[in-house]
């Protein structure tokens, strides 16, 4: 089994191709070639870890894109996910939580805290905050810190937890 983390698919959203500049004609062909990337990394007994803001679309088209993806799927909420239950992710093949820790490093859907990242960093064996939400806008985060996973800055496709570790272990 291997480890997998993704965020901010936005399956379906015809907007954020506008606003991250997407390289997509439109929400099917980027919801098409993201299932496919999804799928070409993640095999059917993998875990994979989404930090949020995973739809943009009706509950029937959720559904629809949620069945073709492999996986053991882990979802963090994001901000775009709260119109929907932690019920309504189950059915559609989630676990849902807040946050997660795994081999040291906190997931989130947002970037957490500098000031209190730093301190669990110098009090905890905690090496690094994995993040979504602010897709390409990476600038003003220490990297040394935190590693975004929006799909802008993963080739559109899922990243292993062993290249994750590797950006705050070589730092």
């Amino acid at each position: 089994m291997d480890i997998w983390i993704t965020s901010d698919t936005h399956f379906d959203h015809s907007s954020i191709i506008e606003y991250e500049q997407r390289p997509f004609k439109n929400k099917i062909e980027m919801t098409s070639i993201l299932i496919d990337n999804w799928n070409s990394v993640v095999k059917p007994n993998d875990l994979i870890f989404h930090l949020g803001d995973v739809f943009f679309c009706n509950a029937k088209r959720m559904e629809e894109i949620a069945n073709q993806l492999n996986g053991r799927k882990i979802l963090i909420r994001g901000n775009h996910d709260k119109r929907y239950t932690n019920t309504k992710f189950k059915k559609l093949g989630f676990d849902v939580y807040n946050y997660y820790f795994i081999n040291k490093m906190l997931l989130s859907h947002y970037p957490q805290s500098e000031t209190s990242l730093r301190v669990a960093i110098k009090s905890t064996d905690l090496i690094g905050n994995v993040h979504g939400h602010v897709h390409s806008k990476i600038d003003n985060l220490d990297q040394n810190i935190y590693k975004c996973v929006s799909v802008e800055l993963t080739n559109y496709k899922p990243i292993h937890i062993q290249e994750i570790m590797k950006h705050f272990l070589n730092k």
